[in-house]
């Protein structure tokens, strides 16, 4: 689906180009030809971010290497410490490599302009470009771990926090809950009112979702229709009074075609709920909440189920 809603949104123009293409050829654009042009048009995008922010940051270090180069005394150190940021940057592969290298760099100017060389006023400039790449990077990270389509975070984004919670759970002896969550008939509407009315209703839900969690829980789109609640500090009865609250937000919800105003009738989800226990895997937490929402599934649907329901 962020195929297509990069391809509907036309700012992809390399993918539009392509599925255009296949298009016009008849060539079938299955599950795994979808995946393929995700990871070689959207997800290579992240790469293609952090080569251009490498970029500035190694013009930028041959720059400041150079001017502290010029004087003498203590400030043959920062040099070398600069110098060394440069061999890192070949090494680095994710956003947070490029901000480890950013903060050192941050530090080095800082400590430059507090020397009282006559390099601080060019050091100042350069801060002051730093704190823009800064400012650059933070909203590249961020849109590397959204979902272009609800604005919830991503899978990646998802697994970053997923892992910090389950460590903090874990450290503090603190409850920690998921839910599961899937759209019931969800390939009836795409079938019945085409991908965009899809898109549509997984952006309503999305901000459904929002709407009924605190500050620190988390939403996050897991995969096609399916979502991931994440709710720390919170055991299986609080974690179902969430669930609950979720129904009743999409049970009040006049679902409606934009265009036609006709009424897609009720739209339901099934969820499943399970809570950390202590020393277990992420994998395993997110196994017994599938295994739940597979029961909420088979049970009728718009159901929620939590992991006290499954069989030992």
């Amino acid at each position: 689906y962020t195929v297509w809603y990069e391809y509907v949104s036309g700012k992809n123009l390399k993918l539009k180009k392509t599925i255009d293409a296949a298009i016009e050829s008849a060539t079938p654009l299955t599950s795994k030809n979808m995946e393929i042009l995700y990871q070689k048009f959207v997800a290579d995008g992240d790469r293609i971010v952090i080569s251009k922010l490498l970029t500035k940051i190694n013009l930028m270090l041959r720059e400041i290497t150079g001017h502290v180069l010029e004087t003498e005394g203590d400030l043959s150190g920062h040099g070398t410490t600069l110098r060394g940021l440069s061999e890192e940057i070949r090494e680095v592969e994710d956003f947070e490599g490029v901000k480890r290298i950013v903060d050192q760099m941050v530090m080095e100017t800082k400590a430059l302009i507090k020397s009282g060389s006559k390099l601080q006023r060019r050091m100042k400039i350069s801060s002051a470009d730093l704190q823009q790449l800064y400012r650059e990077l933070e909203k590249s990270q961020q849109e590397a771990h959204t979902d272009s389509l609800t604005g919830l975070i991503n899978r990646r984004g998802l697994e970053k926090r997923f892992e910090l919670e389950r460590i903090r759970a874990k450290q503090n002896n603190l409850p920690f809950s998921i839910i599961m969550i899937d759209i019931d008939h969800f390939k009836k509407v795409n079938d019945t009112y085409g991908h965009l009315v899809g898109d549509s209703l997984l952006r309503g839900i999305s901000k459904i979702l929002q709407k009924q969690l605190r500050r620190n829980d988390i939403a996050a789109r897991y995969g096609g229709e399916e979502f991931l609640i994440l709710l720390p500090e919170t055991d299986l009865a609080g974690a179902g009074a969430v669930a609950g609250k979720i129904q009743k937000g999409l049970s009040t919800k006049e679902w409606k075609l934009k265009e036609s105003g006709e009424t897609m009738g009720s739209i339901t989800v099934s969820m499943g709920i399970a809570i950390y226990a202590m020393n277990e895997s992420g994998d395993a937490m997110i196994k017994r909440a599938d295994d739940a929402l597979y029961m909420a599934k088979t049970s009728g649907r718009n159901q929620i189920v939590t992991q006290a329901s499954l069989p030992d």
